[in-house]
């Protein structure tokens, strides 16, 4: 394998001299990417796994820096075959970080295999223990007992194909039918070594905590399930997987790790892995909408029969407070930074800048553009389709959860505060809002005002509209700058509530 890398902002040329040459194992990886059903006829492009060796043998690996990445053994080539935009796994891994998630990583590259040009591909570290990628202790099978059995464990929550691993399944059910349980792979350590006394621990632990988040009164301020996880990795991790709409998020190709409990020792959410069918990239699951939570989209009639559910957890952890203000407070802060449509685009037209002849040549090799590949729901005709569109879409989906984010955090009635896909923008506003909601069929709806106080301050008459969505707008430019709530109701529901902030 050779590498040519003259180092950031060179244009390298395969006339030069490689700056690597090395001994590496190559095998294909992923499990739907392999599928037949996956790739257009004529248009194969597959997703690699790389092993650095230190000769043909391939019994010792040999860690190096790839193009300028901490030097490992183990990487990954991400084909981007069904993303032609080739910015999903790149933001969704920029985001991670950012937020302070454990990532992957990523560097574009283009490839070649016996002199045959393959086209781009994202270079990406593979997920595994270790100081440059999760950086948790060794866990040798002579540490069996006290605080050395403790940590470090890597966990997965994945389809079960490819490599053997050690499992242990939930002892509680998930999903609206209850037929599943969420089954966990031990990545680390690794199958064949890992001791029973480590796979009794680890399995404990997560049952304990499972047992404690399951029974535990969500509103009690000292209830001890927060005891054994780390609760801003979760908050994060909630935040990344809805921003991006991620359709596999928390059920599948999902990640959390535990460290010896004399170095914390609680349970934390990553690294980030595997997002190119997320930012609107599936027509399954609501997948290409803007507005929904994932981690309730397999409550629909599919979703629900589905094998890979997301764990209970997420659906507990929504019910409490203290989880829902963490939420709000962490959305305030890294929307007035890092996570807005402008910073985000800026992202998108740089990488594009940079990919703008390496994609001529992917797309004459994999002419895709125009072409639907499972499981897209929008198809562009052209490179610059697909990025318009990908940006329009992260605008619709940050706009919703402002929304959702803003309720989280309400201090007015508490837990009444229900989900609701209706929404009201702009949000704050100096007083003059449009209120945005569906209905399955005509009806009549009443809708009020409230304060903190929960006194009544605006009572509407009965508004009469059709069926499908509506616009509505409203004028509360007679009210002092300060959080309402908007309830309403049809007469066939109860009260669904959303809040909204004026601003004078």
């Amino acid at each position: 394998m050779e590498i040519f890398d003259k180092g950031a902002g060179q244009l390298n040329q395969l006339s030069a001299s490689p700056t690597i040459t090395t001994v590496a194992g190559i095998e294909f990886r992923g499990s739907t990417s392999q599928a037949d059903f996956y790739f257009l006829p004529g248009y194969v492009k597959k997703p690699y796994g790389i092993e650095l060796w230190t000769d043909t043998t391939g019994v010792i690996d040999k860690k190096l820096s790839l193009v300028q990445m901490p030097e490992e053994s183990d990487w990954v080539l991400n084909a981007s075959y069904n993303d032609r935009s080739f910015m999903r796994d790149f933001l969704a891994q920029m985001i991670a970080g950012r937020l302070g998630v454990l990532n992957s990583k990523t560097k574009f590259i283009e490839l070649i295999i016996n002199d045959e040009y393959r086209g781009v591909y994202v270079l990406m570290e593979k997920i595994k223990q270790g100081k440059n990628r999760v950086p948790i202790s060794d866990l040798y099978p002579t540490e069996n007992a006290g605080d050395d059995v403790t940590g470090g464990y890597l966990l997965k929550i994945d389809k079960t194909s490819g490599s053997p691993s050690t499992t242990f399944k939930s002892n509680y059910t998930s999903g609206i039918l209850a037929t599943q349980k969420c089954e966990f792979q031990i990545e680390y350590p690794k199958y064949g070594i890992i001791t029973q006394q480590q796979l009794i621990y680890i399995r404990d632990y997560i049952n304990k905590w499972e047992q404690k988040l399951m029974t535990e009164d969500m509103n009690d301020p000292k209830a001890s399930f927060r005891d054994l996880m780390d609760m801003p990795s979760f908050v994060n991790y909630f935040i990344l997987n809805e921003v991006t709409r991620n359709v596999d998020g928390y059920r599948l190709s999902t990640y959390l790790y535990k460290d010896k409990e004399s170095l914390g020792g609680k349970i934390k959410m990553g690294p980030a892995w595997d997002f190119n069918i997320a930012f609107g990239n599936a027509d399954y699951l609501n997948g290409w909408k803007t507005d929904g939570f994932v981690y309730k989209a397999m409550e629909t009639d599919a979703g629900s029969k589905d094998y890979w559910q997301v764990p209970f957890w997420w659906n507990k952890l929504i019910q409490d407070a203290s989880f829902r203000k963490a939420l709000a407070t962490r959305w305030k802060t890294v929307r007035s930074t890092f996570l807005n449509t402008n910073a985000i685009n800026s992202s998108i037209d740089s990488v594009q800048v940079i990919l703008k002849d390496p994609l001529t040549r992917n797309f004459q090799k994999y002419p895709l553009m125009g072409k639907k590949i499972w499981p897209n729901y929008y198809v562009g005709s052209s490179l610059i389709d697909e990025v318009n569109w990908l940006k329009n879409w992260i605008q619709g989906r940050l706009t919703w959860l402002d929304a959702q984010m803003t309720l989280f955090g309400s201090p007015i009635l508490g837990n009444e505060l229900e989900e609701t896909q209706a929404m009201v923008y702009p949000n704050p506003s100096r007083g003059l809002f449009y209120w945005k909601f569906s209905l399955e069929k005509p009806a009549t709806v009443n809708y009020q005002v409230i304060d903190n106080q929960g006194r009544v301050l605006i009572s509407s008459k009965s508004l009469n509209f059709e069926a499908g969505e509506q616009i509505y707008p409203l004028d509360l430019t007679s009210l002092p700058s300060s959080a309402y709530i908007l309830q309403w109701t049809t007469g066939e529901r109860s009260w669904q509530k959303i809040r909204l902030n004026v601003s004078n």
